[in-house]
């Protein structure tokens, strides 16, 4: 990783490139993206197996609604109605997983607590769990205004009303709840209008041989009719909330919808209103109203068109009427958007998110590749003045350092680019430059702990050591078992902290924990001896950006060719532990 430091006798013979160098940087490339690859299927094998939601307890929710005495699982929606000791609904608590298990800060997702009251505000949240960074996570929870600034907001506000504010030294891991809580929220409120659930006794009336109700898992809010046999005789659904935006003379209406074994639809009943009393009498006391929509599919619902069928309504309720039957068309139309558009709809609304930080992350970027691609780089002002920029600026301040806690969470999870684009650019480069030149520009240039070696470097001169040969190899093992605890914590084969493994979260002191500032502090002495001595033998990111970087070897299997092999070797059978 230094090589560009260390001076040469004389200047080798260019080599003739031939395919064999192809071939085998090629395999390089591939060993790194074929353990990313197989990280990125593990986390999605635990997603999948973890898809229920974190049970909500009753004493979670009571900091924020003291009044609450029981929870009621909702069957319409994820998450717990709340409700007080007469059983009245005091409001809605929902985790943030598994809906926006896509969403990780620094390096994973967190699970969030998220308490609104009756009116749908926001009355507080709390951190459950997290698979991002202990010190990030810390810093968010320690972060007072952090979770204050979401109380009294709606999720209109979280929708673009109101711009939350992230925790300094944890940006990545408190946008990422910031997201997750918007996204939880992002779908229809919890149904205020019309709390009460379809009843067992609603569907008798209808279709006598019922004898329970199942709740569905898609759509939500829809439930498979049994008789006692278990046998599924039916579906019922009702309108609200899909339709609750849909109004007849006053105020919207709530219809029940049973569906008969063959999916057609068999009666409807007028469950609840907000519709001029008399109107919805009419409508109830109407003798046709129940079956005059009987043998439509759940298509011809969604494509009902009152004028072409010709329903007139109820006499003297035609608005109430006709509304509620406008509401069972935009219900079963609804349900039958294909889940995957929506997805695809979500997932296309990027969250961009381009800051006069990643301005200046990428204008040091630039200054970076200029000076590895100049005779800047050999001049002692540039070498000061630019190192002390890294160290201050990307260092200490921005905290755009890349680290195997930030690799490992974006091989398993998508990368928010939108929200840092900076970081991403620097991973770029890290990898791109020394794939396609001899320049090790990450190391050399971008890293604020690389800097301060090379800050120590020159005024240390007279100290350095040079280390016995036997020792040497024992040393350059380290960055190679640093990497296998990372594969083994990666594939959840142990438990551990990535951050710990590295020096990189001492530059942001209010998340640091103990072993990163000891191991900065250790590497940085050990540095004032032996030259970059933390780079050469103890910074596994650096040896993993190291082994793509194109050399005068780059044609011939080295040993460490045979490391990265063994390590996929590992990886590969963590995978399918």
């Amino acid at each position: 990783m230094t090589d560009e430091l260390q001076p040469t006798a004389s200047s080798p013979r260019k080599r003739k490139l031939t395919v064999r160098h192809f071939l085998l940087h090629g395999y390089r490339f591939a060993v790194i993206a074929a353990i990313a690859v197989l990280v990125r299927w593990h986390v999605a094998e635990e997603s999948n197996a973890k898809q229920e939601p974190v049970e909500i307890a009753l004493v979670q929710v009571q900091p924020f609604l003291p009044e609450a005495a029981m929870l009621r699982v909702a069957t319409d929606r994820e998450g717990a109605y709340i409700e007080n000791a007469q059983q009245s609904r005091l409001g809605w608590g929902v985790t943030t997983l598994p809906t926006a298990r896509q969403l990780i800060g620094f390096s994973g997702p967190t699970n969030t607590l998220v308490v609104l009251d009756a009116q749908n505000t926001i009355r507080g949240i709390e951190i459950l769990s997290s698979k991002d960074t202990p010190e990030h996570v810390a810093a968010v929870r320690q972060s007072q205004s952090f979770s204050e600034q979401f109380v009294g907001k709606t999720p209109e506000d979280l929708a673009g009303k109101s711009r939350l504010d992230a925790v300094s030294g944890a940006t990545l891991t408190s946008l990422a709840i910031i997201e997750s809580v918007a996204k939880v929220l992002g779908s229809e409120p919890p149904n205020y209008r019309f709390p009460q659930e379809i009843q067992l006794e609603e569907v008798v009336e209808i279709l006598p041989e019922a004898d329970s109700l199942v709740a569905k898992a898609s759509p939500q809010g829809w439930f498979e009719i049994r008789d006692s046999a278990g046998h599924s005789i039916g579906t019922a659904w009702r309108t609200s909330p899909a339709a609750d935006h849909h109004v007849g003379y006053q105020g919207p209406s709530d219809v029940l919808v049973v569906m008969d074994a063959d999916e057609k639809l068999k009666a409807v009943t007028l469950r609840a209103s907000y519709d001029n009393e008399p109107y919805v009498r009419y409508v109830r006391e109407d003798w046709s109203f129940p079956e005059y929509l009987a043998g439509y599919d759940l298509s011809q619902l969604a494509e009902l068109d009152i004028e072409k069928a010709e329903i007139e309504g109820v006499s003297g309720a035609t608005m109430t009427s006709q509304a509620a039957t406008q509401a069972i068309g935009i219900a079963a139309a609804k349900a039958l958007q294909p889940k995957q558009e929506i997805d695809v709809a979500q997932s296309s609304a990027t969250w961009i998110v381009f800051s006069w930080r990643d301005a200046a992350t990428l204008g040091v970027i630039a200054a970076a590749l200029a000076i590895a691609f100049t005779n800047l780089r050999g001049k002692k002002w540039v070498q000061y003045g630019f190192g002390a920029l890294v160290i201050g600026y990307l260092g200490f301040f921005a905290g755009d350092i890349l680290s195997m806690a930030l690799l490992v969470g974006w091989a398993g999870h998508p990368i928010a680019w939108g929200k840092c684009i900076g970081l991403v650019a620097i991973g770029l480069a890290a990898f791109v430059v020394p794939l396609f030149s001899k320049k090790q520009l990450y190391c050399n240039h971008l890293c604020p702990h690389g800097a301060a070696q090379m800050m120590i470097l020159r005024v240390t001169k007279k100290w350095h050591w040079t280390l016995p040969k036997r020792l040497r190899p024992i040393l350059s093992a380290i960055p190679a078992v640093l990497l296998a605890v990372v594969i083994l914590i990666a594939f959840s084969i142990i438990d551990g902290n990535l951050a710990a493994l590295e020096p990189f979260d001492a530059y942001v002191p209010s998340i640091a924990g103990w072993a990163s500032l000891s191991i900065a502090m250790g590497g940085l002495i050990f540095s004032a001896f032996v030259p970059m001595g933390f780079c050469r033998y103890g910074c596994p990111t650096g040896a993993v950006i190291s082994h793509v970087r194109w050399n005068a070897s780059s044609d011939q299997w080295t040993l460490r060719d045979s490391v990265a092999t063994l390590l996929l070797g590992l990886a590969v059978i963590c995978f399918w532990w």
